[in-house]
Formats: C-alpha cells, structure tokens, sequence
C-alpha cells in the first residue's frame, strides 16, 4: 500500500466529507483512510462511521477528546502504508496530489516528500499561490537549512508524506500539546531524514476558518498560558535536535527560533499582565545573547532597524508596552 492517510477529526462535520471525498479521489496510488474520532460533538462521529461501513479502505476510531496530536499517534498506530499523510479533516487534496508525492519518494527514496499548497477562505477566496512547479532534492543538511529557513518547507504536517519506516525506526510521534504539535514533529522527522524532496506546486486546499481552534482569538486568550509553554518547549526541543548538526543549521534554527520568539512577542504584547512575565523576560534575554544572529538576519526575524535598537536596550515590560503600541496602531 502506497499510503495511509490519517485524519483527526473534531466538530467538523461542515468540511469532512469534502475531505474525505478528495482523498478517494485520488489518481494512480493505493491508500487508506483512517479517521480518528476525537470526541467530537457534533455529527462527525457518525460521518466517519457512514465512510467506514461504505469503504474497505476506510477505518472509523472513536476516542475521548485529548486534541489533533494523541489523534494522529492513535492513527499511527494502525497505518500500514509505505509513506503516512496526516490531514486536517476541513481541507481537500487535489486529485494527483499523493500520486505525485509518492512517484517521486519513491524515484528518491526520500524519506519526506513536500508540496506547497493554497489557502481558501470560507467565503472562496484563494490566496497563497506562488510556487516556481519544479522539484527540488536536498540531503540532510540541505533539508534543515530550508526546514528552518522556511524556505519552500511549511511547518504543517498536512504538506507532507513522511516514510512510515522511518517514522517507527526513530520512534517519532507527535508530542500531546495545544500549540506547535506540528512544527514539532516535523523537527524529529527532519532530524532523521537522509533525503527530502519538494515538488513546490500548490497539491492541497487548506481551509482558513477564522474561529478555528488555530486561528481563534477567544481560543488563545483562554490558553495564552499554554501557548507560552508550548513555544518554550519547542524551543528546548529544537536545541537538542541540532546539537551534532553543522553550524550552518545550527544557525539557522536560531533564526527559527528567534522568527517565532518575536512572533511570540507580538501576539503576547496583546495582554498587559503578561509584559512582567518571567517567561517573557527569558525570552528577551534569548534574544538579546544571540544578539549576532539576529541582527545578521533581522529582516527575516520580523525586526525593523528601530524594533531591533529597542529590544536590544529597552527593559523587557517597557519594550513589550512598545510591541502593544506598534500592533494597535
């Protein structure tokens, strides 16, 4: 089997037959679908079951509502196709997408294949279209440097196929968190890859849906505290996986990490009794040691000449009052 592609799904019964439909759609590849139940509430549950009753090919689990990563390790667990795909259950493939993927994994013996994609909003509007419809194949250091480089390689899992064996060798999964499950796993899956390849031509629809739980405000002022935490971690995490790698990817993923600290920063800087934050302070103290780095490559960490000055001089609660004034104006 060429493919097994897992889907966790929550409260998404507007989307997921759409999704579901476009991967039986695919062209010229053998898969499976394994739709992972997350406790939803709504119909999705017996959407799922419906698909599962109708198909050989599709199986139906049902858990107890833990979030999208103990979904895709409870869909992992019963994957046995040669690359995994794991997909959010609102978007839709295009029908040639998995077998262009895999055509070339397996031409390369890649161990990650990545495709770009487009964005369509919920009232139809498309956007994210540029891409250059070539293929690219990097080695190991080659994929970091992009990886952390952004650079033709997205943080989401749902651009990708990663090899199953590789995934079970190194005992990759994803990590049971809120915020940055994704970028995470694809941390490990990168660590461990010997070969990527990009076919940088738009293969997925994601759906941007302003109240989703990714997007929505409500939903990150209740869990400011976690995303916090979830960020840190991802740091920690990124720290180890380069620490025997070359010193060019060891200084691109400080321009990674430094990228989404300032992100951080600006999403923070929302939140007054969040600008004394002890955690806020060590990021900034972050920042500032690793001064040589960002400073090299400012523009692309999202700093201005001024905004660079100030986070180098100003007094952690001052300069995130200044990150608040710069957002609201």
């Amino acid at each position: 089997m060429d493919v097994s592609v897992i889907i966790p799904v929550y409260n998404t019964e507007k989307y997921l037959a759409a999704c579901v439909d476009s991967i039986l759609n695919q062209v010229n590849v053998s898969l499976e679908i394994i739709l992972v139940d997350d406790g939803s509430s709504d119909s999705s549950g017996q959407i799922c079951d419906d698909y599962a009753k109708k198909y050989n090919n599709i199986r139906a689990i049902h858990i107890k509502n833990s979030g999208q990563a103990v979904a895709k390790n409870e869909g992992l667990k019963y994957a046995k196709g040669n690359y995994i795909a794991l997909t959010d259950s609102d978007d839709k493939m295009t029908p040639s997408m998995l077998s262009k993927m895999v055509t070339s994994g397996y031409e390369h013996d890649a161990d990650i294949v990545c495709c770009n994609y487009k964005q369509i909003d919920e009232e139809g509007i498309v956007s994210h279209t540029d891409c250059t419809n070539k293929e690219y194949i990097f080695n190991h250091e080659q994929a970091l440097i992009h990886f952390y480089s952004r650079d033709k390689i997205y943080s989401q899992c749902w651009t990708k196929l990663y090899k199953r064996q590789m995934l079970k060798d190194y005992h990759i999964e994803n990590e049971p968190m809120r915020y940055d499950e994704d970028i995470i796993f694809n941390i490990k899956a990168f660590k461990a890859a010997q070969k990527a390849i990009i076919l940088d031509e738009p293969l997925y629809e994601y759906t941007y849906r302003e109240n989703s739980v990714a997007h929505g405000y409500w939903n990150f002022k209740k869990n400011i505290n976690q995303y916090i935490d979830d960020r840190i971690k991802r740091v920690q995490i990124t720290q180890e996986a380069v620490n025997n790698e070359s010193a060019i990817v060891k200084e691109w993923s400080l321009v990674h990490i430094i990228i989404y600290y300032n992100e951080l920063l600006g999403r923070v800087a929302l939140y007054p009794e969040f600008h004394s934050d002890k955690r806020i302070k060590t990021i900034l103290k972050f920042i500032k040691h690793n001064r040589a780095i960002w400073f090299k490559y400012y523009s692309i960490c999202g700093f201005s000449n001024i905004g660079r000055l100030l986070v180098t001089f100003l007094p952690a609660a001052i300069y995130m009052k200044y990150r608040k004034f710069k957002t609201n104006v």
